[in-house]
């Protein structure tokens, strides 16, 4: 769903506005990001961008100047600005590709969504598609393999204890807070009934994303809604998670081990209200 922001400016021995300038005199090398396409109501006028030339937010939390930075360092640029400890990330992202294995050590939380505004990755939206889908389906037809195979061979499963935590009984919905594009997303619906990945355009406009960022995984939809994002089963089976409302946690495998993320009942009563009363707000 997302890749890595790598680097950290912290790997880096200059600060940021010198690194801006370096870029400017790498000139026609450098991609430079596109005008913000979030309306100036939406955007902070207090916070300026040198890699956009434009206010919003700050220049070191950039999501497309670390975006491009990378770009530049896997080019062979800009590693003699890097710290010791910068370039041994690189040595290790530049062995690891090439020889097509995972890193080790668990990912960052810097992340970039990708969406576009597009059909399903397996059936598609149209009648058509999904016709012919179930038409394969009924005849053995469906043989392609699995885009992403279960990690391990830890089970996954769930405890009474885990539910001694939650308030209860209940039937809420289960909602999660995600780190993405290096904002702390709210309102976030794991929904096992819902065939897309839906993100709504209020929220993909609030995370200072350029249309370059666009990749067929999500449904980019303008219309109000209670949620910010809703990951369909294309998440829940890419990831090989396993959600349960009841113990209100999406449970999913890693590298290391089983991970677990835990809905709030207080944002999923909130966006609950919030759909009752058929009015949204931006939070």
């Amino acid at each position: 769903m997302s890749v890595s922001t790598w680097p950290d400016f912290s790997h880096l021995s200059i600060s940021t506005p010198e690194l801006v300038n370096v870029l400017r005199q790498m000139d026609q090398q450098v991609k430079w990001a596109q005008k913000m396409k979030a309306p100036d109501s939406f955007r902070n006028p207090g916070l300026w961008c040198d890699f956009h030339r434009n206010h919003g937010h700050k220049t070191e939390d950039c999501v497309a100047l670390r975006i491009e930075v990378n770009e530049l360092l896997q080019k062979g640029h800009l590693r003699e600005f890097l710290s010791e400890k910068g370039k041994n990330h690189l040595n290790k992202e530049v062995r690891a590709k090439s020889a097509g294995v995972i890193l080790t050590s668990p990912p960052r939380q810097d992340r970039v969504i990708h969406v576009i505004s597009g059909g399903s990755e397996i059936s598609g939206v149209s009648h058509a598609s999904a016709k012919k889908s179930t038409r394969n389906t009924n005849h053995g037809l469906e043989t392609t393999t699995p885009k992403r195979l279960l990690l391990g061979t830890d089970e996954i499963s769930f405890t009474s204890k885990e539910q001694e935590k939650i308030l209860a009984p209940h039937h809420d919905a289960l909602v999660i807070s995600l780190t993405v594009a290096n904002c702390l997303v709210k309102r976030i619906l794991v929904d096992n009934g819902s065939s897309s990945n839906i993100i709504f355009e209020t929220a993909y406009q609030d995370l200072g994303l350029e249309e370059s960022a666009l990749t067929r995984k999500f449904l980019v939809v303008d219309s109000q809604s209670a949620y910010n994002i809703i990951l369909g089963r294309p998440w829940i089976h890419d990831m090989g998670a396993v959600p349960s409302t009841l113990h209100q946690m999406v449970k999913f495998p890693t590298p290391w081990g089983i991970r677990i993320i835990k809905g709030d009942q207080e944002n999923s009563r909130s966006c609950y209200q919030t759909t009752l009363k058929g009015k949204t707000k931006v939070l």
